[in-house]
Parts: C-alpha cells; structure tokens; sequence
C-alpha cells in the first residue's frame, strides 16, 4: 500500500482501515460491519457494485475570485468509479450553503460540460447523485467560497449497481400508484387490455422495450404492390404537380452505390422529376461512364462532368444549376431515395402550395441494405437546430429560394446542409417549412462517411461550430458562445445575460413544510448566482409554528417578502395575485420542493427567456434518486392529455437522438420550475384560475402561449432537485379525484385536437410512453390509404 500523508476517520498510516484487529485494504471497507450477504452480493459485478472509494482531498489554489479548487484522489491507490455515484462528504464551514462542482478529466484537459454540480447546505452531505464517465484519470472539487476555515474532512463515493438502479427506478414509478389507487387501477386496466391483445408477451416488451425497427418496417412501412397502385392513382388526382429537380453531387464512389443512388431516382412513382448530377472531377474513370450510361437511356437524367475537384457546395451548385424544376431535392452520391420519396413531397405541396422548404424522416442502411437507426424528427423546432442538425435528409427547396441564397457556401464542408438550411429558415417563415413525418431516405453508411459518426471527417466540427455562429450572429445574439460537446456532434450555445440584468421575481407558494421551503429559499438566495432577484413566498394557510416562525425570519433579507393568503388552495390564483405584487420583467414560479443544485441555473433560464419570442423557459428537473422528473412536456400521454417526457430516466441518459440533453423547443414546461416574460404573462392574462385551480394550470397556459405567438424553450443546463407533491400530496382522495377528472375534461374540450398532435413529437412514437417509443402499431394513417 502507498503511503498516507492525510488520515481521515479510523484510518491507519498504511493507507488501511482498522476492522476489530484487522487491516482492511481502504477500497473495501464499506463493507466494514456490513453483512456477509451484503459482501456476497457486492462480488457479482456489475449488478451490484456496492464499492465505496474513500478519497482524499487537497487543497491546490484558489480558482479565482470566491473559489477555490481541491485535488481529489482514491486512497490506497484504487481506481476512480464511474457510472452513477453517490457522493458522501463532510467538511468544515462557517458560512452555509456552499456551492461546489465535481470536474473530472479522461483526456489532457478538463473539458467544456464535465462536471456535475453538489450543493454542502449542512456540513455532513449524504447520498448527493453524480454521474462519472469510466476511465477518469483526475478528480477536482471547485469550491465556490473564499471562506479561509473550509475544509474537506471526509470525502466518499459509493457505485450504484445495476440492481439498486433498477429498484429505485420501480420504486419511484410504483409508489406515486400506490397513493393514487385509481390511477392504480387505471395502470392495471392498460395491462390488463395489453394481455389480452398480446398475452406476456406484449407486456413483456412494454416494460423491456427492444428494437421493434425490422418488426415495425416489416408490417407499417413496407410498400406492397397494393400501395404502388394506390399512390399510383393518387398521383394522377393530384392538381398541382410541380416539377422537383434532383441534385446529386459525386465524386468516387464504388460502382454499386453510384448505380443504387441514380436507381432510387428512376424508381420513382412519381414521374415528373429530373436528376442534376455533377460529377466533381472523380479519379476513377467508371463514375463518367455510369453517369453518361443512365443520362443515354433516361432524357430526365442531366450531368456536368467538373473539370477540377471543388468538393461538396461546388460540386452541390453545379448540379443545381442544371436544374429546371420549380423545387430542388438533395440527394448523396452513396445514398438512396424510397421509391414513393417525391410522391410524398407532391402530396405536400398539394395540401400547402406556399411551402418553401420541406424535409422528411430518413433511417441509415448498411452496404448490404438493411435498415436502421430510424430519425423520427418534430415539426419545425430552432431551439433544438442550433444544437444539432436533425432537418438532414431529405430536404426539398424552393429553386427561387435555393438561387436567392446563392446555393451551398463554401467553407463548410461537413455542415453545409446545416448551414444553408439555418440560412433559408431566415428567408422564409415557419408555416412554410414543412416537415413529411415519413421515412423516405436512407443515410448509407460507409467507412469514413459522416452517417458513421463525426470522428470519420474531424474538419466537420469547426463547420458546425462556424454555421450555428454566424446564423446567431445575424440574428442579433452576435455574442453568443457555441462549443462542441465532447465526443457528439453536438452544439452547445452559451447566451450572455444582457446588462443591466433584468430582476427576476421568484414565487413560491407554500403551505407548511418549513424543511423544504427553507432549504428551497436558501438555494435562492445564497446557492444561486444570478444577482438581481426578488422573492415573494404566498403562504397559503400554513399552521405549522416552526413554519410561521421561519416564515418571520426570512423577511429579514430584503430580497424576501411573504404574502399570507388564506383562501382555498387554488394554484392557480395563488400565482396570479403574486404577481401583481412583482416588480421584475421576469416571473419564476417554483415549486416549495424545488432544490437548487445547480448555481448557474437561474443565468441559464434568464438567458434563454431573453431570446427574441421566447415566452416561457422550463428547466431540467430530477427525483431525489437521480432520475428524470421533468425534461419538457410531451402532449397526448397519460389518458391523452400531457405527460413529461423521459420520465424516470438517468438523468445521464442522452435519450432519442439526444433529445433528452439538448435545449429545444416544446409544447410546455411545468410550472414547478417555469421562467416567464412579464409581458407575455401580462398578454394572456396568467393562468385560468376557474377552469384549471390546480391541475393543467402551466399546461393551459403555456398553449395560450404559443397560440399568441410565443416560442416554449426547455433547458437542460438548468438543473434542480424536485421533491414532487410532497407539500399537498397526490389526488388521493374523492373531492381531489373529482376535482381532477373535472379538469381534465375542460383540458381535452378546450385544446383536444392540439393535444392529438404535439409538433415536437413525431407521429410514428407511441403515446402509451414518453421516451421516444416506436409506435406499434402506427398511429400515423398513410395519405394514400
């Protein structure tokens, strides 16, 4: 064993633990005075991982003004953990609470987004949830204090297995039906209706959903000889059928697959289009005889053969300019269009001829042709697009607009299509970008190509990083901050905070329950950043002493005032009558259960809500065991109303295609964490507090948001901890049921045929789930059916 120079607890000099009288390496000693089916269990690795590593921390320097950073590393030389954690600590403070966050490193430098945020609100901090990547090779604590006593006395962390994972995961889903017993019964009836169709099978993979693509391929998007007759003779009922050019830049590529993409075109059902190739000065003599082959027995086919290589938006604009159709489609020389692929683009523009941009779900199929990793994509979504390019293919443009954008730019190869479908957003309007829920283009993937992954062309990055920069550039957020996120090809967007900052008005209602609002108020005023804040608790009713007398002290920060209110509990209400005693341009309201944990939470929030139309701004919210409370609303789940989407998940969990990591636009936010404009507030005149007294309340009113006009923003970099329905509990009893069920029947016969078709969510998910589920079966309906 190494040598200590630090000793904590009942260690020794060697680096061992003392257990009765004898040496137990440091590594092990949770089990120290355990049982011995706790030891057994801890062996099966790595269901149980049970392991506890002690560390030891040393103080480096101070990071700056308030701050200062501790060095931590395992004692007796024991590796890092990783996956989820939980972290144990004690320290030595005279100023509570402090903020401090956890870096790790796993390459030369600590990287933007590798940390996770703890907050010590008590010297001794038990089971605080983190989340490690493997293969950690530093450890730092950032303290944000400068307060000299500080002192990290005892620092441990414990892995949580597979087991312990799962079990909390039922736990937290179980519980919440336990006190409910007619949403209990309601659970029960699904499943009980799910055998019957499905026998244990079904329910089987309702629980354990696996990969349904082949299965959901086979029986819903498989084109039969029955459906080329249909479409066939839909076709020929169409009014408006508009020329649609084909672009398809080359440059050499095997045979087989120039000869498979040139194929998909001709296999078209729908017939009037033309194929632009631009062959960009390839090498390899049989890509100019394949094109001059297919151009000889089809007149729709057209060609430039390059005299110089001038890659992907040279190549791009030279085949454009041979085109001649009102719309240009773009295809990849190693990729392939289904054969009903323009049929659905004519359907479309059949039912919205002002439509300027059109793009459709697409799947990636390997070299032998099998299908997979299927991108169901949302409606039009701007928030989620600086963050990734989901439009991709199959994109269609208005050939005016293609020109009077000046085709792809140079310079962004990699990222073109990103960058021109960010520029042509600016030159048309949302109603006239057009998204075809339907797969009809595979990405085919190819050692080296992009539909791999982003390490196959290193240079993609910087091009990402540049398109999403310039777009925010001339859009008025010049001095916005986008970073790639490590190891995705992802963005990142880091929005200044405008000065002066405006204030912020916090509303808490509360009733009772002093542990929570105290811990939530200190989080507010000395675990959060943002500066300029005010707070308004509305306590409505509370009769608990240690309440009322805490409720007393805590005026004594000027930031803080308390409304007493002593009507019926009306949600509702209780938060418009609070506002009207606000003085910020922008309304927090949150939850008494809310935990801060995060300091930067509010700046991340303000930021957003700032954006041009943004009208409300939600945040990440998670169970006390590290699960996913709240990620955005999702609407039609739960008995067709709303639901949260990734419920119950790791809060490390990427979800669909990142979804549930990435800022995006969303049909609403809860308002356990919601972040408003005053104005917007103001324009649709709060929340209803007839129809909605306690459920559906955010729901209702994010709706009438966007109805007006405004732009629903969720945030991942705004995390807190929420204690969900401790205050008020759940609808457990008749009037609470009756009340609810009330609510829920206004919900549907106000906003039914909205809440049927979320845009943010695509039409082929399941809405018995909230995590991006295929649905089987389809709830989508063909056009030509």
């Amino acid at each position: 064993m190494e040598a200590e120079t630090v000793k904590t607890g009942a260690e020794t000099a060697c680096g061992e633990r003392v257990k009765g009288s004898a040496c137990v390496p440091a590594e092990q000693a949770v089990f120290a005075g355990s049982s011995r089916i706790q030891n057994a269990l801890a062996r099966v690795w790595p269901l149980c991982r049970f392991r506890r590593i002690r560390l030891r921390a040393v103080r480096l320097s101070q990071a700056g003004e308030g701050a200062q950073i501790w060095s931590m590393q395992p004692t007796s030389g024991a590796r890092f953990p990783s996956g989820p954690i939980y972290l144990s600590a004690r320290i030595s403070s005279e100023s509570l609470p402090i903020t401090a966050r956890i870096e790790h490193r796993c390459s030369d430098d600590f990287e933007e987004g590798n940390f996770s945020w703890i907050l010590f609100d008590a010297t001794s901090v038990r089971r605080r949830f983190i989340h490690l990547p493997p293969a950690i090779s530093e450890l730092r604590l950032v303290v944000y204090t400068n307060d000299p006593p500080f002192q990290v006395l005892d620092l441990q962390m414990r892995e949580v297995g597979t087991l312990q994972r799962s079990a909390g995961r039922i736990s937290a889903a179980v519980i919440p039906l336990l006190r409910n017993p007619k949403l209990l019964a309601t659970k029960v009836g699904k499943a009980f209706a799910l055998y019957r169709r499905g026998g244990w099978r079904a329910i089987r993979q309702r629980l354990l959903p696996t990969n349904h693509y082949p299965e959901w391929v086979r029986k819903y998007d498989t084109i039969s000889d029955d459906d080329r007759r249909r479409i066939q003779a839909d076709i020929r009922r169409l009014s408006y059928r508009p020329l649609i050019s084909v672009v398809l830049p080359v440059y050499n590529l095997p045979e087989r697959f120039l000869r498979a993409a040139i194929e998909s075109v001709r296999d078209q059902l729908y017939e009037n289009w033309e194929l632009c190739i631009a062959d960009d000065c390839s090498p390899s003599p049989h890509v100019a005889r394949v094109i001059r082959e297919y151009a000889s027995i089809d007149s729709r086919i057209k060609f430039v053969l390059r005299p110089e290589n001038g890659h992907i938006a040279e190549a791009t604009n030279s085949a454009a300019g041979l085109a001649t159709g009102e719309f240009v489609g773009f295809l990849d020389h190693d990729d392939e269009l289904r054969e009903h692929a323009l049929y659905m683009v004519a359907k479309e523009l059949n039912a919205h001829r002002e439509a300027d941009l059109l793009y459709s779900d697409e799947d990636k199929i390997t070299e032998d042709g099998e299908r997979y990793y299927p991108h169901f994509k949302p409606d039009w979504n701007l928030e989620l697009l600086l963050c990734q390019n989901y439009v991709c293919h199959f994109t269609v443009v208005r050939t005016s607009l293609f020109r009077k954008l000046g085709g792809i730019r140079k310079g962004f190869d990699g990222a073109q299509d990103w960058d021109f479908v960010l520029r042509a957003s600016e030159l048309t309007t949302v109603d006239r970008i057009r998204h075809i829920p339907h797969i009809l283009y595979h990405w085919r993937v190819l050692e080296g190509s992009t539909a791999k992954g982003a390490d196959a062309k290193p240079y993609v990055t910087e091009a990402q990083v540049r398109a999403v920069s310039e777009y925010l550039a001339r859009n008025g957020a010049p001095d916005a901050r986008v970073v790639s996120m490590p190891s995705l090809s992802m963005l990142r967007v880091h929005y200044p905070v405008r000065e002066p900052r405006p204030l912020v008005s916090v509303i808490i209602p509360t009733y009772n329950q002093v542990a929570l609002l105290s811990k939530c108020i200190d989080g507010l005023l000395r675990g959060t950043s943002y500066p300029n804040l005010e707070v308004i608790i509305v306590d409505n009713r509370s009769d608990d002493p240690a309440t009322r007398r805490y409720l007393q002290q805590v005026t004594a920060d000027s930031r803080v005032r308390v409304a007493r209110d002593d009507g019926a509990f009306n949600f509702a209400r209780l938060n418009n009558e609070a506002v009207r005693l606000c003085n910020g341009a922008l309304i927090a309201f949150l939850n008494n259960d809310i935990e801060v944990v995060d300091p930067t939470w509010l700046d991340e929030m303000v930021a957003r809500a700032s954006r041009p139309h943004v009208g409300a701004v939600g945040a990440k919210l998670l169970y006390p065991n590290g699960t996913i409370q709240h990620a955005g609303v999702l609407l039609g789940a739960s008995g067709g109303i709303a639901d949260h989407m990734f419920k119950h998940h790791s809060a490390h969990e990427l979800g669909y295609f990142c979804r549930a990591i990435l800022p995006q636009n969303v049909s609403a936010v809860t308002a356990a964490c919601m972040l408003v404009s005053r104005a917007a507030f103001d324009q649709v005149n709060g929340f209803d507090e007839t129809a909605f007294a306690v459920a559906y309340n955010d729901i209702d009113f994010c709706l009438r948001l966007r109805a007006a006009g405004y732009l629903i923003v969720y945030t991942p970099y705004a995390e807190l901890i929420h204690h969900e329905s401790v205050s008020r509990g759940y609808e457990d009893t008749p009037e609470k049921r009756a009340r609810f069920e009330g609510e829920a029947s206004k919900m549907l016969e106000r906003w039914g045929s909205v809440l049927a078709a979320d845009p943010y969510y695509n039409p082929n998910f399941s809405l018995d789930r909230t995590d991006f589920t295929l649905g089987m079966p389809r709830r989508l309906q063909m056009p030509w059916a």
